[in-house]
């Protein structure tokens, strides 16, 4: 399991323009972040079609969250880029031909079950405030 680059820069600019409640310009963020401005734009079309993000023309426009920093999940942002979270092909019955009988397939399923409840109770407030690393999950 690996997040690909796309993913990783994903949660970097949500949390960048989480930081504003107005609209922010993606030129601004791509310096800020240090991502080119067309990478960025393909990764920010991800987020607009997942409705993470709402846009506005013109001169004040640019790009802010569609809903509440503490309402947007690291899992959201994964999600929309296409980075869900799997440990594992064994976990996928249609690849392995074994998985119900598969003596390991729980410590896997525990495992991807752990990070995904994780990264679901991650928010980009959270993020923003610095408070992740210390965020307990139960």
């Amino acid at each position: 399991m690996e997040i690909t680059t796309k993913g990783r820069y994903a949660v970097r600019i949500m949390a960048d323009i989480a930081k504003s409640e107005d609209y922010v310009s993606l030129q601004s963020v791509a310096t800020r972040q240090q991502i080119s401005l067309k990478y960025l734009e393909k990764i920010i079309s991800m987020m607009a079609k997942a409705k993470l993000v709402k846009s506005l023309r013109g001169a004040n426009g640019g790009y802010k969250l569609s809903k509440p920093a503490d309402k947007i999940s690291v899992k959201d942002i994964l999600n929309a880029t296409g980075d869900a979270i799997k440990i594992s092909t064994c976990l996928d019955t249609e690849v392995c031909p074994v998985a119900d009988k598969c003596d390991t397939i729980g410590v896997w399923n525990t495992l991807n079950g752990l990070i995904n409840n994780y990264l679901e109770n991650v928010t980009l407030k959270d993020l923003v405030d610095q408070t992740c690393e210390r965020k307990i999950v139960k």
